[in-house]
């Protein structure tokens, strides 16, 4: 039986819903919501154990790190101000996002949660979403499969944990009520919804491949109580889609063919990009390929776009 399977939510003291309180009113999953799935549970299940001796070894303090963002932000509900506040002005949004970059966020969406993509049986405090992204250090992800690949993710996933954290305390400093959900062990399918954050666009790999590093990039969010946010009306990156389906250079260097080349479409009209039982024995070696393979890593967005249309 996998582990991952068999758990399908985090311990409760690592769960948002177990510090919330009757006066709240969470937004709970959809109908066609998917389950998660526990990364740290899926590296443990797959790979030599000579080799996740060694690398948990190495990854240790990322790894207590991470998990110990996850705490904070989960108990940090009871720090909710609740003074009504639900109007953010200009300058709070200019120094918040001043503040996320001075962190290492990269990039910053705002956009409205489908409940469709809140995992199943997990539910979060609001449904106005502030996305971020954390840039990985393209150079070292592109060593994989390797202990500094793997190294470099994990070193991201805690990263994003310590700054929605930190933007969290932020905002609530300034009266806002807020849900930091942080990269590893988050509450939603971050893709989708940064996707529609117009952060980027998903490609092949199943990846958010962003304009500035492609798909070199983790992500996280932060759930908030204040409706006037510069949510998107659009995505500026839809031709990513059709370029994919003439590149396929992910589909190619996969070592366990777990990439489809026709992505699967669920209930929810959204899609499934990877054979997960496929991935998961190579990525828990440290496998990235369909990172550092893809052409949009190099951080050539404008270049791939100006000749993509010239070749319709």
């Amino acid at each position: 039986m996998k582990l991952y399977k068999i758990m399908k939510k985090p311990p409760f003291f690592l769960s948002a819903s177990h510090w919330m309180t009757k006066e709240d009113h969470p937004v709970k999953s959809g109908p066609n919501s998917r389950q998660a799935v526990i990364i740290p549970l899926l590296l443990i299940q797959y790979g030599s154990m000579k080799a996740k001796a060694k690398t948990m070894t190495k990854l240790k303090n990322h790894f207590i790190s991470s998990l110990k963002e996850m705490v904070v932000s989960a108990k940090s509900l009871k720090y909710n101000p609740h003074t009504g506040k639900q109007t953010m002005d200009e300058i709070t949004l200019k120094d918040m996002e001043n503040y996320a970059h001075e962190l290492g966020i990269s990039s910053i969406g705002y956009t409205k949660v489908n409940p469709n993509y809140i995992f199943k049986d997990f539910e979060i405090l609001y449904d106005n979403a502030i996305m971020f992204t954390m840039e990985m250090k393209k150079e070292v992800i592109a060593t994989n499969p390797s202990l500094e690949s793997s190294k470099e993710i994990f070193r991201t996933y805690e990263s994003l944990g310590i700054a929605v954290n930190k933007i969290a305390d932020f905002l609530r400093d300034r009266g806002f009520d807020c849900h930091p959900s942080p990269a590893i062990g988050g509450d939603i399918n971050t893709v989708p919804t940064a996707q529609e954050a117009n952060l980027g666009y998903i490609g092949k790999n199943g990846i958010l491949i962003t304009p500035d590093f492609g798909p070199c990039v983790r992500l996280a969010a932060i759930f908030i109580d204040a409706d006037n946010l510069p949510f998107a009306v659009k995505n500026e990156h839809t031709w990513i889609k059709e370029f994919c389906k003439t590149c396929n250079r992910c589909v190619k260097s996969c070592p366990s063919g777990a990439i489809y080349k026709e992505p699967k479409v669920l209930n929810d009209e959204t899609y499934v990009y990877i054979d997960l039982h496929k991935c998961a024995p190579p990525f828990s070696e440290g496998c990235s390929k369909c990172i550092s393979n893809c052409v949009f890593t190099g951080g050539n967005y404008n270049k791939i776009k100006k000749y993509h249309f010239l070749g319709e």
